[in-house]
């Protein structure tokens, strides 16, 4: 049906906003999310479906968060505002 999703259509789009359990440093990366096993869900809950070159992400319901609190490069959204490591 046009202008519908599919479920299996989320789930292929979910796919690709997490990594994959095969990643070299998928171990490490999980450790940084607090987290010991590669559960899809639980990656984007805590990573927003954060990409580095995009700005679609995934706000979960009774959040507040806006695209600056959760952008990866904020010197390429929001040049003007210094950079964290700046202001220590």
């Amino acid at each position: 049906m046009e202008g519908h999703i599919s479920l299996e259509e989320i789930e292929h789009w979910l796919k690709w906003r997490t990594f994959p359990p095969t990643r070299v440093n998928a171990k490490e990366l999980l450790a940084s999310l607090d987290m010991q096993s590669n559960i899809r869900w639980g990656i984007l809950r805590k990573t927003h479906g954060v990409m580095a070159d995009d700005e679609i992400w995934i706000r979960f319901k009774g959040e507040t968060l806006t695209h600056r609190d959760v952008c990866l490069r904020k010197d390429l959204y929001y040049p003007e505002e210094p950079i964290r490591s700046e202001l220590q």
